[in-house]
């Protein structure tokens, strides 16, 4: 097309410098070279390159029409002739100079663009996944304790006692809410069978048979069997309409039931989720027995917290979750009450408080679940602060310090605990 255009403005001149001066068509010698303006378009619209060209067509043109019908003195005119190269010249490298500008600043202003368009794709993607984060978090709270708190709550508002529909029911709340679960239910065990029909569910649940591989296998083993853990086995001929099965165990290696998942998200569906859903469920079965078995010692604090430290000692040696135990040696005096109440009105939701009197001591034992040191020195303090406040004394004024055991096994535990308990005056740190 620029060929095209080329020839046909440089041809457009040149009829007209014939039709407007026959007799002088190259305006050789009048007061301004019009045929300039063709080679100066040409250079403005196309470059250097093709200028050059419309340029030496007007120059073949002249000297051609010079030799048919030469002039006065038949010279060639020089300096007409590079004054019209170097108007169309100069105008043709002005021409690719700043196209050569624009060029470059496309080029920039298209890298850019692609940038902001990976940006923005990158963006929202973020934000649609903080979204879901968001909305993950609004449903459940972040943390084992809070569970474990409301689960408490929920089964003492219940007032019943055993795994019946109405507590299954608020332990499967308890597994949607933090797990997920779109398909369960919860079934009571009995002499290592399940129950006929289950005590509550959710969503559409369909009634398992009897000889479900993944029920029976969870009901042999006694642990967490998920579709997962069988695929890794390669067992292919794993038949199961499940997708998972929680036995619920006490502390004790009691089972009384069995969660059976039947559909929960994708994203759900992993080991970190797992691994907190069995953590519940074993919680969960402590909890159960405990309204059972509420009232069947004298010491019924002492006992709460033994089976709390079996439950904490368990998940310190299968999932390493961290525990503590706290004890507090006082002369057992009414000073020493004030202080036991002190500590029972700063509880938190899961520390478990026990004491005990011998040899004119006053021990008091604090459990603390889901707890690692700099949560037990946290908590320290703040008892710190508040016998200073309300009490005007300080931890540092006793005669005896409080002494504090990190769980890592249980047997270790109980040892300690018992030492504490036989021996009050020979108290020490582990």
């Amino acid at each position: 097309m620029r060929w095209f255009e080329t020839l046909v403005i440089t041809g457009f001149f040149f009829i007209l410098g014939a039709w407007n001066q026959p007799d002088d068509p190259f305006y050789i010698n009048a007061t301004f070279p019009w045929p300039v303006m063709a080679p100066l378009l040409v250079g403005l619209h196309y470059g250097f390159f093709m200028a050059l060209i419309s340029a030496l067509l007007i120059l073949l043109g002249l000297g051609a029409y010079l030799r048919l019908q030469p002039g006065p003195d038949g010279a060639f005119p020089f300096t007409w002739s590079i004054g019209i190269l170097a108007v169309s010249l100069i105008a043709g490298e002005f021409r690719d100079y700043w196209e050569r500008q624009r060029q470059q600043l496309s080029a920039s202003n298209t890298y850019r663009q692609s940038r902001l368009e990976e940006f923005t794709r990158n963006y929202y993607l973020l934000k649609v996944s903080h979204d879901r984060l968001e909305q993950q978090l609004a449903g459940s709270a972040s943390s084992l304790r809070e569970a474990l708190r409301r689960l408490q709550a929920d089964i003492r508002q219940s007032g019943e006692g055993g795994l019946t529909p109405v507590v299954a029911s608020a332990l499967l709340q308890l597994l949607v809410r933090y797990g997920q679960l779109q398909v369960a239910a919860i079934y009571a065990v009995q002499d290592g069978r399940t129950g006929a029909e289950p005590l509550a569910t959710i969503g559409r649940f369909r009634q398992i048979a009897a000889e479900d591989p993944l029920l029976h296998r969870a009901l042999a083993e006694r642990t967490l069997i998920s579709i997962q853990t069988e695929y890794h086995q390669k067992q292919t001929a794993f038949n199961t309409e499940l997708l998972a099965a929680i036995p619920l165990i006490n502390s004790n290696d009691q089972l009384i039931g069995l969660c059976a998942i039947e559909g929960m998200p994708f994203f759900s569906f992993e080991q970190r989720t797992l691994r907190f859903l069995a953590i519940l469920a074993g919680h969960m079965a402590d909890m159960v027995s405990e309204q059972l078995t509420a009232g069947s010692e004298a010491n019924a604090g002492l006992r709460t917290l033994r089976r709390h430290l079996a439950r904490s000692g368990l998940d310190a040696e299968q999932y390493s979750l961290p525990s503590a135990l706290v004890v507090l040696n006082l002369p057992d005096t009414p000073d020493s009450r004030q202080v036991a109440e002190q500590v029972v009105r700063i509880r938190r939701g899961l520390d478990v408080i026990a004491e005990h009197h011998q040899d004119n001591r006053h021990l008091l034992m604090i459990l603390m679940p889901l707890t690692d040191e700099l949560g037990v020195a946290g908590y320290l303090q703040r008892l710190d602060d508040e016998l200073r406040t309300y009490r005007g004394v300080a931890v540092a004024d006793w005669d005896t310090q409080p002494l504090t055991l990190q769980i890592r096994r249980l047997d270790d535990a109980r040892q300690w605990l018992e030492h504490q308990l036989a021996h009050p005056g020979d108290l020490r740190h582990e």
